[in-house]
């Protein structure tokens, strides 16, 4: 079982991004805050994170700089999205390591297919 790390501050989106990822069979780890999330990540190694650019503790980019300078998460697949995606954040957090950034709102299926694509290219 392929297990997903979800960062977001939004109680509601974080609940139907576990609902919908659990109902597809991932195991779901879930984080509302940054550091929160960056000690999961180096605790238990998911498959891959999704983070929201703006999170409580530590921006997204400044966890994704965290994630990525870190040898032993460097590797886990990132999707960064955010309702706000500026293209000046967009290529920032591609730039700084994300694989593929999400604009907010976005469908069950784009979310599907992209974790599904960047896991099935990293195992």
């Amino acid at each position: 079982m392929k297990t997903v790390l979800v960062i977001e501050n939004n109680l509601e989106i974080r609940e139907n991004i576990a609902e919908l990822l659990v109902l597809e069979g991932f195991e779901v780890l879930t984080a509302e805050r940054g550091t929160q999330g960056y000690q999961l990540a180096k605790a238990k190694h998911p498959n891959i994170v999704l983070c929201d650019e703006f999170i409580p503790e530590t921006s997204g980019l400044h966890f994704l700089k965290l994630i990525k300078t870190d040898q032993s998460t460097a590797k886990i697949p990132l999707i960064f999205f955010s309702a706000g995606g500026a293209p000046n954040a967009v290529s920032m957090g591609i730039e700084q390591g994300a694989d593929v950034y999400l604009s907010k709102p976005f469908t069950d299926k784009v979310l599907l297919s992209t974790l599904r694509s960047l896991i099935n290219g990293n195992s």
